[in-house]
């Protein structure tokens, strides 16, 4: 009887292995694609300090949640509540809620450009943004357990191809094109830091775990070394990009990281067509990230609203996830 319970009691958990990786799929997937180009216009050959930089502000975020968790094991909305009262955690819901909506917006409006003009050319990017979010809100109904299990399994089958065509790309990079460095100004410095920190901000979301970790620690004893290795696989990207583009064509560039994997060749030969695996490994981690913000949104909504029910948050979220998507793609934010 006391293994049923405890087998019961580990229900709706996650642990804190599958909390690094949905975690680093959440903050790797979106800054691996575009940090590349966005660094090389503001702060050059020195964009790579910039990246590890940026790891200071989101070091102090996991710090701030790490003083906070502990006393919030019942959730972020009820400590709010508590220790804040009922304006501030209205206030901070709804801060939260748009924030997870809006990042789901720009994920599914960069997530479908990204189908569109290299897996499914002249493809309808309506459709394609349509079948994808009706994806996540599929994704969604198995809740956080089942999605940090899939990403559990799908780690190093992502992680391992990735890893190998990058050190296969290091034959052609040009260390030249690395130097000189410390040639901007500061200020471009303190821009580029703060636009790589932008894509670390995702950590936040941790404070909504609480309720789904087996112990509530967990989640912030990954989030440091989750932050490290994002920030190394970035520098690698980066580094690798540069020495083989050059900054100057690398600020002209959209996509620099899939561009690089269509020139990569494999030994013998027997994979033409790798570019198309690597664009999967992509849509994985920005389906995750999809599928966060989305969650997060509605259990900021949800938590604001106060009532019970699920599929009509789901629902609300799901349309204005959409909204904001086609907001992006109108205004030409990401012209691929």
């Amino acid at each position: 009887m006391k293994m049923e319970n405890k087998m019961f009691s580990n229900n709706r958990k996650i642990s804190g292995r599958q909390i690094r990786r949905l975690l680093f799929f959440d903050l790797a997937g979106l800054s691996t694609l575009l940090l590349p180009p966005l660094l090389s216009q503001t702060a050059g050959k020195n964009g790579i300090f910039c990246i590890f930089l940026a790891l200071l502000p989101a070091y102090g975020v996991v710090l701030l949640i790490r003083k906070t968790s502990s006393r919030m094991v019942a959730g972020f909305p009820d400590y709010i509540r508590q220790t804040k009262g009922k304006v501030m955690e209205k206030v901070l819901l709804i801060l939260c809620g748009a924030s997870g909506i809006v990042l789901a917006g720009f994920v599914l409006d960069t997530v479908s450009r990204l189908i569109t003009t290299q897996l499914l050319k002249g493809e309808s990017y309506w459709l394609v943004s349509l079948l994808i979010l009706i994806l996540g809100a599929y994704g969604m109904a198995g809740g956080m357990e089942g999605r940090a299990r899939i990403y559990e399994v799908l780690f190093w089958p992502l992680l391992i191809p990735l890893i190998l065509m990058l050190v296969l790309a290091c034959r052609d990079v040009n260390v030249d094109y690395w130097t000189p460095v410390f040639f901007c100004s500061g200020k471009d410095m303190v821009f580029g830091t703060l636009l790589v920190f932008l894509f670390y901000l995702p950590v936040f979301f941790l404070l909504f775990l609480v309720p789904y970790e087996k112990n509530y620690m967990q989640g912030i004893a990954v989030a440091n070394r989750t932050l490290f290795l994002t920030a190394l696989l970035n520098a690698a990207i980066y580094l690798i990009t540069l020495g083989i583009f050059g900054e100057a064509s690398l600020r002209e560039m959209k996509r620099p990281v899939i561009t690089l994997m269509s020139m990569i060749r494999l030994p013998g030969g027997f994979f033409e067509r790798q570019d198309a695996f690597m664009v999967a490994i992509w849509f994985f981690a920005l389906y995750a990230l999809l599928n966060s913000s989305m969650f997060y949104g509605t259990e900021s909504i949800k938590s604001l609203i106060g009532k019970k029910g699920n599929k009509r948050y789901v629902l609300l979220v799901f349309f204005l996830t959409f909204l904001v998507s086609a907001a992006f793609y109108k205004g030409g934010v990401m012209e691929w």
